[in-house]
């Protein structure tokens, strides 16, 4: 029996995995079914599928393009070995003969060890007989999942991708949009907020047999907080819509779920107070809207009217860190995380003018306007001073 797989890697530190299955969607979107975390990628930069009896890969209009052997094209038909760029990130089409009798996630993790030129100690312990930890092992030794049968775990592992990541590298970022769940299958990861200075403050240590995503998962908010590998780890990745037909097909998982969601904010809270962020802050987020008018900071992939143009809108939900953007204008398609701003945001009286660069950390698209979360840099002494002054109400 043949499988095939698509491995992604991005610098030294990170490589994916990713069973092919059908139509799949390759892009820097948290939306996409492989998203890739690199400011080069479009947000729908590429799509593979099954066409006819052979995987094609083929352009999605992107601004970079998929490159075979140097060379820009537009659609392929990928053969087994087949490698290719996508912005800085480097893929490979892989085929493997895969034991129809063996656990899914273990051809995974076969077909992942095969390809690494230096195979990781994590996979190397996974892939023994005592070693080897099913993706149902680990579910089942929470609570929440008892109840899913035996096909529903095998259906998750079938599509489970795997993520190996190195130590200290960013897994999700606190306020980026994504609803897919994690589980650690070894290693360990911390979870962090910030206050409004900048300051992490530690919320967690997760271990093998965890997972975490599961705020954003159930309310459909924005992330809550960061996650980083605290050391090497391997982590397999299930997406919302696969978790949202297990939900609806369990009732019980989700209540259990909704139950566990409230224990771990409850826990977030008590942190929070127990590090005084409260105290420090009087106005944690000021929510009245202000007047803000910003430019783009020009590079060669952006359209001429958006690097001319002075956008005008309102911002709120501030902190020292950043704030929230609602604008209109020109090309409001072309806005993408890792853009960086010129921002001029009139601050209430007596305060003045805030002036300092942004980089765009999210972007939620509108019917005529687009939200951009906003994370703030390169300010000067006497401008955080303002911010300073209007958050903790000091003259």
């Amino acid at each position: 029996m043949k499988r095939f797989y698509l491995i992604v890697e991005l610098g030294l530190f990170q490589k994916s995995i990713y069973p092919m299955e059908g139509s799949a969607i390759i892009g820097r979107s948290s939306r996409s079914d492989i998203a890739v975390s690199d400011l080069t990628v479009s947000s729908s930069h590429a799509r593979v599928s099954y066409q006819k009896g052979n995987w094609v890969i083929e352009d999605l209009g992107s601004t970079n393009g998929l490159i075979f052997a140097g060379e820009r094209i537009s659609k392929k038909i990928l053969q087994p070995g087949d490698t290719f760029q996508i912005g800085e990130s480097t893929l490979h089409f892989m085929e493997k003969d895969v034991l129809e009798d063996a656990h899914h996630l273990s051809n995974t993790i076969r077909a992942f060890t095969e390809f690494l030129k230096h195979p990781s100690p994590l996979l190397e312990s996974c892939n023994t007989e005592l070693g080897f930890t099913t993706l149902k092992d680990t579910l089942l030794s929470t609570q929440i999942f008892n109840s899913v049968e035996d096909a529903e775990f095998s259906k998750l592992e079938a599509a489970a991708n795997l993520h190996l990541l190195g130590a200290d590298q960013l897994v999700i970022r606190e306020g980026d949009f994504g609803r897919s769940t994690y589980i650690i299958l070894d290693g360990r990861v911390r979870v962090f907020t910030k206050d409004s200075e900048g300051k992490e403050i530690q919320l967690a240590t997760l271990g093998a047999n965890q997972f975490f995503g599961e705020i954003a998962l159930l309310t459909g908010k924005l992330r809550s907080s960061s996650v980083e590998t605290a050391e090497e780890s391997l982590l397999s990745e299930i997406s919302y819509n696969k978790m949202r037909r297990l939900m609806i097909q369990y009732p019980q998982a989700k209540d259990l779920m909704q139950a566990y969601l409230k224990k771990r904010q409850e826990d977030t809270r008590k942190k929070l107070a127990e590090a005084g962020v409260q105290d420090r802050r009087r106005h944690p987020r000021l929510k009245e809207r202000l007047q803000i008018r910003f430019t783009v900071w020009p590079n060669d992939t952006l359209p001429d009217e958006m690097i001319s143009h002075t956008y005008k809108g309102t911002c709120s939900n501030i902190s020292l860190g950043g704030t929230q953007l609602v604008v209109m204008g020109p090309a409001t398609e072309t806005f993408s995380p890792g853009g960086k701003l010129w921002l001029r945001i009139e601050l209430p009286s007596p305060w003045g003018k805030f002036i300092t660069m942004g980089v765009i950390r999210r972007v939620i698209p509108g019917e005529h306007t687009v939200q951009l979360g906003i994370e703030f840099f390169g300010s000067s002494t006497s401008e955080k001073k303002k911010l300073k002054g209007l958050i903790y109400e000091e003259d």
